[in-house]
């Protein structure tokens, strides 16, 4: 009797706990013959580099960019983008038009900084749109409480908006996707015209 209580018990705490903002994934580079396309370093990115357009580095975020992100029941995936532009002409950026696809062949939509802040808000834990605290734990902020205007101010600064890069220019942010609602995945990375070919990115490191 006691151990079914237990189970139930603990079946009640295991189904409140939201996901994490974020399931950590890598980088995966299949065409190694390619030149314009390299692992980064710490094998956390991918680095490409279009002739006389742009160079662009796509890899999970760093620590203090993810501590901006509260815990969320809505399943997203988020990466951190550096673009410099190299050509002689301005850069039309829209990390909105970015696509991610699963193995299953389903894609997912990119976000812009405000619909993220949305769907993010909307699964935070022990919050919802029109409450003024999130009162869940806040990745890299244990125990802090931020309002919901806190968490939306840091996603619209640090995430990358619509723009246009002039010649030489470097910009660096988050993009944001809905994501697969699992914990382990393989996702096709797509940037519209800004790459043609998809970039991996999977929750299981590759060897």
């Amino acid at each position: 009797m006691m151990l079914k209580f237990f189970s139930a018990f603990l079946w009640i705490i295991v189904s409140s706990v939201t996901l994490s903002a974020q399931e950590k994934v890598y980088a995966i580079n299949e065409d190694k013959s390619d030149v314009n396309v390299l692992l980064t370093p710490d094998r956390m990115g991918l680095s490409i580099q279009k002739p006389f357009q742009h160079k662009t580095t796509l890899s999970f975020p760093e620590g203090y960019q993810l501590d901006i992100l509260p815990d969320t029941k809505s399943p997203i995936v988020v990466l951190s983008m550096r673009i410099q532009n190299v050509s002689q002409r301005p850069l039309r950026l829209d990390p909105a038009t970015f696509t991610i696809t699963d193995e299953e062949g389903k894609t997912y939509p990119g976000w812009a900084p405000a619909q993220a802040a949305d769907r993010i808000l909307a699964g935070a834990s022990g919050g919802s749109l029109g409450s003024k605290t999130l009162r869940g734990i806040s990745l890299g902020r244990v125990g802090s409480n931020r309002s919901e205007e806190d968490v939306r101010e840091d996603i619209l600064r640090y995430g990358l908006p619509v723009m246009t890069l002039p010649p030489g220019s470097v910009k660096e942010g988050l993009i944001f996707f809905e994501g697969p609602a699992k914990k382990k995945f393989t996702v096709k990375v797509s940037l519209g015209d800004l790459w043609s070919r998809p970039l991996l990115f999977s929750t299981e490191k590759k060897k």
